[in-house]
């Protein structure tokens, strides 16, 4: 539930724009609106509420409840208490005594986690539900939920004793070389701050020792109607809904004399700080650069113009350090530049890279000269035209999806509205028509202007992270503000842009025609097959108006390669894609689709190899164009793949170390009796990695597109679509060949095997059990396996979290293989203290041998029905879920009249058929037990 929320801006926008609708002018002192199709207001005690209608899902609601108060808020003998409130709105409220709260929501069809959650942050801490709609009662009781949380947690202390534990166990499963690292960044960052000292999980020793008053003062305190805010969408009458929160919310009276809730200032600092932090389980080497500036936020239509300056800004330097790691010797894995909201008071531009342990230094001089190469010569008008039309793309796909967009969305925008950060929500039809006026009147000068603004001496932390090994190059903090200073002076070229022209394929391929179709009307889809043997399956939805999905298969995939040859084919696919396609290297195929709404990519897998993509409507042509080049034309690039294979050293290189890593590896290899193929990824067997035997696999895997199927699902329409696939699916060169994938015999191990794996310092213990057998690939089988997870996992929760207090997160979670042979898995995780491991694992037994026994509750058969079909109702409005079917029907040979079965099957489920299943499938008789347990 815990969430440290340090903003990140998402940076890669590739979409184009194709027109305009009326527009209003605007004058850029005009304060921002709020978005017109939202309900907003404040009661009488001063909350204030978000109110929208939307249908997207049908018939399901969003219910926020926004505190305007984290972790900042904390005295000293308070800290992790905002947290623990968090908690404890889960353990009981005046409407919802002890734990009825989940049960309820759970027997109403929603997910704890999923669908029931809440965070806390230093700033802020936020509750969130979904409840369906068919029943009026479920909304007035999901807004009592809400209220209940507001002002009625109800802070037993039998509950808060209890739940000491779970907090303590969630702090546990943080322990490690990320969160010690952490403990030294934060106080550099901060320094001088409240902030420094606030991370929201708080101390152990008060979360063990506070008093029971203490907890509820904090709730009291700060759970005041004038620092929350209501937020509620979904597929209702707003009016109705606005009544029924007048009606309860304003009987809670006016806060009097409430403390002040102010966030702490970050101190000012005249030179940089240098934070250098090593540790021998660190996963990598980063630099981070952070420069703090007060927090920008946007009131004006000038304030907005200035946020898409900041957004071509961000765009641009991103595509320069992507072009950077496409280097035969890139000098970092990945780096990221951008200028974002960060905590409390400020916004930072920050510039962050992970290098391999050789290449820290380097990797940290590549971005400060990149930094100083933008403020001294500026980014290039090409540049700038082209992220122009990226920009003006992606705010058209969302105009076109407005009427489409999920729930989720909009509370996401209205929370940011109402807490610190105060962004606006003015609505996509007022931003839309701004970005159409506002977008040709930014200049170079406007955007370039930033990075002397941005890039100082003063309030400048640079945080270095390391492993603590031999054969890291860790610098000095002298020699890190040595080369802040000399890149001042250093001669340093402008950027060179390669601009390109050209088509994406010069001559379009000779079609053949669809000589087959086959319509099912009951799923709507129809299956067309080419002449040339290509099938293609349609389905064509409303649920996205600028969506269309593709997916491609046929089997085959690295099975059918020796061991020796397994690293150069488990590469080939991530190898083509890094080299480019057709006569476009990777840089220049990203500045060609730069301005379109589309994204291909190929895989091999194991048993299969394929294709995956999605478009806009407009952008359909380009993704077949791009298909039938990875299939005919992939390059073969020495470049590319050198650069590759030295960013994924850097992925492999620590993992021996990381107590996390070695755990999941070793996992991997006792599940599939150390079968080669299951053997772990490592800096040594990377070096088995050949260019010119990836390159043979994937002509091998592609080269005879005959046995493959592509599905398409979204907004297509057929008559447009017919010449295209028949041009570029139908013009696929063919072999007519044969062929499925190899059975490699890797098996999980019969009877009980139990391993441990001791590494790592920190108390804590991992436990991962894997419960296994054969089964039959049957439809009714599959829903019966999946519901016996469901059970399983609420009975664990209640009885190892919340009874035991022994764990944060626990659950039984199915997986089901068909091939090469019929087997399915219940994989039981968690995390505990190492001294519980055996107590709860007997624990998770005692469970599975009630299922085994008794079958569910009542109750509890009630509540995975309800689950079940929850999911499948707004599973079937959704493009992927789809697109998965659809392939599966193929794939697995599944049947549609079983398909359409799913309702019945779900409904039918009894006490007694889950008890015989679980008797199946749940038997013990064959597990696996790997334990994660520290070195000491």
């Amino acid at each position: 539930m815990e969430k440290l929320k340090i903003k990140i801006l998402c940076l890669t926008l590739i979409l184009s724009v194709t027109g305009l609708f009326a527009q209003t002018p605007v004058n850029l002192q005009d304060p921002l609106p709020l978005d017109k199709d939202v309900v907003y207001g404040k009661l009488d005690n001063g909350m204030t509420y978000y109110i929208r209608h939307n249908e997207n899902p049908k018939n399901r609601a969003e219910l926020n409840l926004a505190v305007g108060a984290g972790s900042i808020m904390e005295d000293d003998d308070q800290q992790g208490l905002a947290h623990f409130c968090e908690h404890m709105a889960f353990n009981g409220t005046k409407n919802f005594p002890k734990h009825e709260l989940i049960s309820y929501l759970e027997s109403i069809g929603m997910k704890f986690g999923a669908e029931v959650n809440a965070y806390t942050s230093f700033d802020e801490t936020v509750y969130g539900i979904t409840v369906p709609l068919e029943n009026p009662e479920f909304l007035d009781k999901g807004i009592l939920v809400l209220y209940d949380w507001a002002f009625n947690v109800s802070f037993e202390g039998e509950e808060i004793d209890k739940e000491r534990g779970i907090i303590h166990e969630e702090w546990r499963m943080n322990q490690g070389a990320q969160y010690r690292m952490m403990q030294k960044m934060i106080p550099a960052l901060f320094k001088g701050s409240k902030y420094a000292n606030r991370l929201p999980v708080g101390l152990m020793s008060v979360i063990d020792s506070c008093e029971h008053e203490t907890l509820r003062k904090f709730y009291r305190d700060w759970y005041r109607p004038e620092l929350m805010a209501l937020i509620i969408v979904g597929d209702f009458d707003v009016k109705v809904v606005e009544e029924k929160i007048k009606k309860l919310f304003n009987d809670h009276p006016k806060t009097v004399n409430g403390r002040p809730a102010t966030y702490p200032e970050i101190p000012d600092h005249a030179e940089p700080v240098v934070e250098i932090t090593t540790d021998k389980e660190a996963p990598g080497a980063t630099v981070q650069m952070y420069y703090k500036h007060p927090m920008f936020i946007k009131k004006t239509v000038e304030d907005y113009k200035t946020g898409i300056a900041h957004s071509l800004y961000n765009s641009m330097l991103n595509k320069r350090l992507t072009e950077m790691t496409l280097q035969p010797d890139p000098p970092f894995m990945y780096g990221v530049g951008a200028f974002t909201n960060f905590l409390g008071p400020k916004s930072v531009f920050m510039s962050i890279a992970a290098t391999t342990n050789e290449k820290l230094t380097r990797g940290m001089e590549a971005i400060v000269v990149e930094n100083e190469r933008v403020k001294r010569h500026g980014f290039t008008a090409t540049e700038l035209e082209r992220e122009k039309k990226a920009l003006l793309r992606e705010i058209e796909k969302q105009f076109k999806e407005k009427d489409k967009l999920e729930s989720i969305k909009y509370v996401e925008e209205y929370k940011a509205n109402f807490l610190i950060s105060k962004e606006p929500a003015p609505g996509i039809d007022y931003e839309y028509n701004l970005y159409q006026q506002l977008m040709p009147t930014i200049t170079l000068e406007d955007v370039n202007k930033f990075a002397a603004q941005w890039i100082t001496d003063e309030n400048l932390v640079v945080i270095i992270s390391a492993p603590e090994k031999e054969g890291v190059a860790l610098p000095t903090k002298d020699e890190v503000l040595k080369l802040l200073t000399e890149v001042k002076t250093r001669k340093i070229d402008a950027y060179v842009d390669k601009v390109i022209d050209k088509p994406l394929i010069a001559q379009k391929p000779v079609a053949t025609k669809v000589e087959a179709k086959e319509k099912n009307k009951e799923l709507a889809f129809e299956k067309w097959t080419l002449k040339n043997g290509v099938k293609v399956v349609i389905k064509q939805t409303n649920f996205k108006d600028d969506e269309i999905q593709m997916s491609a298969f046929s089997f085959g995939g690295t099975s059918l390669y020796s061991d020796k040859d397994e690293v150069s084919a488990s590469i080939a696919a991530d190898v083509i894609m890094e080299a480019g396609v057709g006569e476009f290297d990777k840089i220049e195929l990203d500045k060609y689709l730069s301005d379109k709404s589309v994204s291909v990519y190929p895989y091999i897998d194991e048993i299969e190899e394929g294709l995956k993509g999605t478009c806009s409507v407009n952008d359909f042509e380009t993704m077949l164009q791009l298909a039938h080049l990875y299939i005919t034309k992939p390059r073969k690039s020495q470049t590319a793949f050198d650069a590759y294979v030295e960013r994924m050293k850097g992925y492999y290189q620590n993992r021996a170390e990381n107590p996390e890593e070695n755990f999941r590896d070793t996992l991997q290899c006792v599940l599939a009796q150390y079968h080669p193929r299951r053997l772990p990824m490592n800096e040594e067997k990377l070096k088995e990695a050949d260019l010119s035997k990836a390159f043979k696999i994937y002509k091998e895997r592609f080269g005879d597109p005959s046995g493959f199927t592509f599905y398409f699902v979204g907004n297509i329409d057929l008559k447009t679509a017919k010449p295209l696939i028949e041009t570029y699916l139908g013009g696929l060169p063919v072999a007519s060949r044969t062929e499925t994938f190899k059975d490699l015999n890797i098996r999980t191990p019969k009877g009980v095997v139990k391993k441990e794996v001791l590494k790592g310092k920190e108390p804590k213990a991992v436990v991962f059990m894997d419960i296994n057998g054969d089964m039959p690939w049957e439809y009714k089988t599959r829903l019966e396996i999946k519901a016996l997870g469901e059970v399983l996992s609420t009975k664990l929760l209640e009885s190892i979290r919340e009874d035991k207090s022994g764990v944060y997160s626990i659950g039984a979670y199915p997986q089901m293989n068909h091939y090469p042979v019929q087997t399915y898995a219940f994989m039981v995780y968690f995390g505990c203290s190492p001294e519980n491991v055996e107590p709860l694992t007997k624990g998770v037994f005692v469970e599975i041998d009630k299922l085994i026994s008794d079958g569910p509750s009542d109750v509890d058969l009630g509540k995975v029905k309800e689950k079940l079909l929850r999911e499948r109702e707004t599973s079937l409005r959704e493009n992927d879920f789809w697109l998965t079917q659809l392939k599966g029907f193929d794939f697995h040979g599944d049947k549609t009249d079983e398909f359409l079965k799913y309702e019945t099957i779900v409904k039918e489920m009894s006490i007694e058929s889950l008890k015989a299943a679980a008797q199946k499938y749940l038997k013990y008789d064959n597990y696996v037990r790997v334990v994660l347990k520290p070195a000491n």
